[in-house]
């Protein structure tokens, strides 16, 4: 077991966070015997793509499509799990199946491109099996119940095959159960396939509220991953409706989803905090404490999540509909690659940053591993940047923060996929984009001597 404090400034450490015996908290102690539950990684959200702002995807040239709400709830959520019992929350299971797996995934899935509701997600038919999906990932780790699990891996077994269903296989609080449970597929998993996925860091991140508030305000909901509040499990300590503490268990963590935010709850001059749903049953939080929100959910301040917890992710519908740009693959009858639109935005109030966005769409998903772009010109520079994702309907951009615009025109855009076992294939095309325009700040420029980042946050390659 490694166990490491979090630390700001992203620093490379391993976290393997524990939940699954949390009544030990019931007494306010802060001494955690808990083992397992959670494993995150900090390379793990380093390595992952970063989600675009929300104003990034909306609108006809990514503008924001109506101005920030106080308050936000999302509807058609999958219904408030109970994961472990009433005496003994969050044992065994995992609350990374929970949370990533089923609660993000089954909303996601729920979902068309456009937003709209395709079925009701709080059925068990229309919603993903988390012990299922528990199980598969850990036979695929090596590791058995009650071990814990990455939230990561959840995202990726949906974004490339998807999981049973709920009523497929059901949840059963015993090791046994889940151990034993046949993790072989099983008919219309493609149903809770999703497009792609994307991370929010948090640790660290001053702008990691207001990044959440705008997924929230697009539709999205988010699920987390982080450190556990004292007494989480069985007392969390609510004031005028909402959790304020900070103080939480050494080694310890807990996945959940965010599924609103109200902006006027809580304590005057402290007020504003996340709706957020567990998975320790509708008899949680325990009655008498004063909690504001509904069975299963709680709100946390802005500020007790922000510097309690790690890693939030957002996943993206599949799209039926393929772009109009059709990439040439360089097997025969290889998965079609269209590319639905490509430009440059910027954000309203940073005259700095700038993104190249290239949104894809895929008849399939595809292990998505590099993106290459040619700048247009006599002398154009090719750019390498990491993906290694799977993907059917999603994005790629690069990123620079000098001020500088990227240059309009056609780029040579460059797909490689691949799996292992699997076979490789690159798709290559032509991409356009226009000038970006903003008045007065942002005139072009080169990549080359730039320190322009792909989706992952790190600098791209090139020559």
């Amino acid at each position: 077991m490694i166990v490491n404090r979090l630390v700001a400034g992203w620093v490379h450490v391993a976290v393997i966070l524990g939940a699954a015996s949390l009544p030990a908290l019931a007494g306010q102690s802060c001494e955690s015997t808990a083992n397992f539950g959670s494993i995150y990684v900090q390379s793990d959200s380093d390595n992952a793509v970063k989600a675009l702002p929300a104003e990034a995807l909306a609108g006809k040239r990514g503008k924001p499509v109506r101005t920030p709400e106080t308050r936000v709830m999302l509807g058609n959520l999958p219904a408030v799990a109970q994961q472990g019992t009433a005496t003994d929350p969050g044992s065994p299971g995992t609350c990374e199946a929970q949370s990533f797996g089923y609660g993000l995934g089954s909303y996601t899935a729920a979902r068309t491109a456009s937003g709209g509701q395709k079925w009701n997600a709080s059925i068990p038919q229309n919603s993903t099996s988390a012990a299922w999906l528990y199980e598969l990932i850990q036979k695929r780790a090596g590791r058995q119940c009650p071990k814990g699990s990455r939230g990561l891996d959840y995202l990726e077994q949906l974004a490339n095959a998807g999981a049973a269903s709920r009523s497929q296989v059901g949840y059963q609080p015993t090791c046994t159960y889940l151990d034993g449970i046949n993790t072989d597929a099983r008919p219309n998993m493609e149903r809770f396939r999703i497009g792609s996925y994307a991370v929010i860091p948090v640790s660290g991140n001053t702008g990691a509220v207001a990044a959440i508030k705008s997924q929230l305000q697009a539709g999205q909901a988010v699920a987390f991953t982080g450190l556990v509040l004292c007494g989480y499990a069985l007392q969390p300590a609510f004031r005028f409706g909402v959790i304020y503490d900070t103080a939480t268990v050494p080694g310890s963590g807990h996945g959940q989803m965010i599924v609103g935010y109200d902006d006027k709850v809580g304590k005057s001059g402290q007020r504003g905090a996340f709706l957020v749903q567990n998975s320790f049953g509708v008899g949680w939080p325990p009655k008498g404490l004063g909690s504001a929100a509904p069975p299963g959910q709680a709100y946390w301040s802005y500020n007790s999540f922000a510097v309690t917890q790690s890693m939030a992710a957002v996943a993206y519908p599949v799209s039926t509909d393929l772009g109009k740009l059709r990439l040439r693959g360089s097997v025969v009858n290889a998965t079609a690659a269209t590319v639905v639109r490509a430009y440059q935005w910027t954000p309203r109030t940073d005259d700095k940053s700038v993104y190249l966005i290239v949104r894809l769409a895929f008849s399939g998903p595809v292990k998505l591993n590099e993106v290459w772009l040619s700048q247009p010109g006599s002398t154009p520079l090719l750019v390498k940047a990491k993906y290694d994702q799977y993907l059917t309907t999603g994005y790629v951009y690069l990123k620079r923060s000098d001020g500088k615009s990227f240059v309009s025109g056609r780029y040579n855009l460059t797909l490689k996929t691949g799996e292992e076992g699997g076979t490789a294939v690159t798709y290559t095309g032509k991409v356009k984009v226009r000038k970006l325009r903003k008045a007065g700040v942002l005139t072009p420029a080169t990549m080359q001597g730039v320190d322009v980042k792909g989706p992952t946050g790190a600098a791209v390659t090139g020559n």
